[in-house]
């Protein structure tokens, strides 16, 4: 157990299934801060047969023994923040495959519904590309949590939003690619299905103290010694949530590039999430993708009692509820039998755009990956099954 009263915290947890029969509540392990220091907690795990199979066997009778319905892996990252070897890459997949291998047994002999194993994972493409054989754990976890927040923060010299859903011009590096839209679509064409996929919501905004009051826009460079703003409550600085935002006072900008909004007050500049902007992250991303569903980080940074933005309780998270009402994503298309579950044909990893002529009718590919063959048979095949993202692909009538 991690808090003092943790063995009066859970039982609380699973009471709240006596509202909702349905309700599957996993234990997550791990987090930033867990993995601060030299070596990475988890690595000096996976790296240890014993230590492994000490960690996998502990956890399945723990999360037995309070009735927890699964797993969530928040290792952050394999191979990355320089206390992970690149090897962790590897052996991420290791603990996923041997993880499932132990819940299955588990359920075989206890005659129970098996445990589940989901991970929290970077949407950041080179912690992608350093820690995740994405394909390959694809086949294993039952969802994946994008972390889809942190984009931008006081680590950078000017201002963005860090859930922009695109590029807003700003010129610092890789820009372009340190999006929610960027970061989604690449796990998808990395291989792992959209249908296992939920989207990291945020329910706080990162902020920045400006340099020049005046200068107030996306990009708008940072002061360099004072410190940005901190929250009443929260009391990080750079960090907000949404009730310490929503009425202080800010000149908000819904409209901008970077499809959230972002608001100003003297130097003090904070970008986040609100109903409009989550409702149209459902509506661009989560539906037309066919994605699992919604994550948030988290729950008490809404307005969980309703008294500061005069919205009601939770009015974030309830928003994307209401607009997810009555969801469901659609299964991706099978080939052969499946003893695993159904999975996602694995888009291909394209190196630049294909010249093979106009395609033929039906669907195709578009955007970025127009003219690539196989992503057009990529659109084919999911399409038909309707799993057809409106950013990728394109079917004529």
């Amino acid at each position: 157990m991690y808090e003092w009263n943790d063995d009066k915290l859970y039982p609380r947890a699973m009471a709240l299934k006596q509202k909702n029969p349905d309700l599957k509540i996993s234990l997550a392990v791990g987090g930033w801060n867990h993995e601060n220091g030299n070596p990475s907690k988890f690595s000096v795990m996976v790296n240890n047969d014993g230590f492994r199979k000490h960690f996998i066997d502990t956890s399945v009778a723990f999360l037995r023994k309070w009735g927890f319905d699964g797993l969530d892996l928040d290792w952050e990252y394999p191979a990355g923040r320089g206390n992970s070897p690149p090897g962790d890459k590897q052996k991420f997949t290791q603990l996923c495959t041997e993880l499932i291998a132990a819940f299955e047994a588990d359920a075989a002999a206890l005659g129970k519904p098996r445990l589940l194993l989901s991970a929290a994972v970077s949407a950041g493409y080179k912690t992608i590309d350093a820690g995740y054989e994405v394909a390959k754990i694809g086949q294993k976890l039952d969802w994946l949590n994008l972390m889809a927040y942190d984009l931008h923060g006081n680590w950078d010299k000017i201002t963005g939003h860090h859930t922009a859903m695109a590029d807003d011009g700003g010129k610092s590096d890789d820009r372009d690619k340190l999006t929610v839209s960027f970061a989604l679509d690449y796990w998808i064409l990395k291989g792992f299905p959209a249908n296992k996929i939920a989207l990291g919501l945020a329910t706080y905004g990162r902020a920045f103290r400006l340099k020049d009051a005046k200068n107030h826009g996306l990009g708008a460079p940072k002061a360099d010694w004072t410190n940005p703003p901190k929250g009443q409550y929260t009391r990080e600085a750079g960090f907000l949530a949404y009730y310490e935002i929503c009425n202080a006072g800010y000149t908000i900008v819904q409209d901008n590039p970077s499809g959230s909004p972002y608001g100003y007050k003297d130097t003090a500049w904070v970008g986040f999430e609100n109903q409009k902007s989550l409702i149209e992250k459902v509506n661009t991303l989560i539906k037309p993708k066919g994605l699992a569903g919604a994550m948030f980080w988290d729950l008490p940074l809404d307005d969980f009692s309703g008294q500061f933005c005069g919205e009601g309780k939770y009015p974030l998270i309830g928003a994307v509820a209401k607009e997810l009402g009555g969801y469901t994503p659609q299964p991706p298309p099978t080939h052969g039998p499946q003893t695993q579950g159904p999975k996602t044909q694995k888009p291909p990893h394209t190196r630049g755009p294909h010249t093979q002529g106009p395609h033929k009718k039906g669907c195709h590919a578009i955007g970025r990956w127009k003219g690539d063959s196989r992503m057009d048979q990529w659109c084919v095949d999911n399409c038909k099954a309707g799993n057809c993202p409106a950013s990728m692909c394109k079917c004529d009538a």
